[in-house]
Parts: C-alpha cells; structure tokens; sequence
C-alpha cells in the first residue's frame, strides 16, 4: 500500500516507460509522505480501443492514474503528490497533461493488508517494520 493504478492505451507505453514512471511515481510518493519504498505498488493496463469512454464516446487518447493511498495526509501533500505524478506521466510518454485522469483515494490502514500484516498508520513504519521483522524476512525491498 500505496497502490497506483495506471491505465494507458495500447502502444503509448514502452516497457522503458513504465519502469521510468513506476520509479517516478514511487519517487514522488516517498517524497511526499515519508512512507518507505518498499510499500508503493504500481500495475498497469494497457486499453485496446472500445475501452475507455470520455462524455459517452469512444476515447482513445485518455490514459488514468488512479491512487489508493493510506488515510491521513494533509490535502495540499495529496495535491502535490497528484501533481507531480501527472508531470511525471507527461515528461516520460510525451502525452500532454490535458489527457491525464488523475486521482487518490484514501484507504484507513486498520482495513488494509500487505504482506498478510495489517498496515500501521502514517508515521508509525519504523515500530511496525521493528515488530514484524520475522514476518517480512525475505520481502523485497525491506532490507530484512
């Protein structure tokens, strides 16, 4: 957790590209919330053409970040954050910001889950790395 969802259609992203905006996006998220790296996911999906719908219609040129991130920060973090990834988006795919849907979502950390442990509240990373240290031995980018 953090989960960004990242929806583009088919073709505009190289495999390149979503590693530079995976990076970006977790770049931005740590940087943003203080939050360790190894808690930001990014998937994508790429949509063929009969998929993505604007006002009704087809829409072939509209790409979404949708972000699921965990309750508690301040709205100008939040703000700063979704800016930065859809400036981010745009400088690596060259698509212009104007075709870029961006969200966040908050998720409280007492109903989420990662790596079958309930999550600790922004801030409190640090005590539950310390108290789960068994439990995520072998983890990818925990470092334990």
């Amino acid at each position: 957790m953090p989960i960004y969802q990242c929806s583009a259609p088919v073709g505009i992203l190289t495999d390149s590209m979503k590693s530079e905006i995976a990076a970006a996006i977790t770049d931005a998220h740590v940087e943003a919330t203080g939050a360790p790296r190894v808690f930001v996911h990014v998937f994508f999906q790429e949509l063929p053409p009969g998929v993505a719908y604007s006002a009704g219609e087809i829409d072939t040129k509209i790409s979404g970040i949708q972000g699921a991130i965990r309750a508690g920060r301040p709205l100008e973090v939040k703000q700063k954050l979704l800016k930065n990834i859809v400036a981010s988006w745009s400088a690596i795919t060259g698509q212009p910001e104007k075709q870029v849907l961006a969200g966040i979502s908050e998720i409280d950390s007492d109903t989420s889950m990662e790596y079958g442990l309930i999550l600790p509240h922004p801030g409190g990373e640090t005590a539950w790395f310390a108290t789960n240290a068994e439990a995520l031995d072998g983890i990818q980018g925990t470092g334990l």
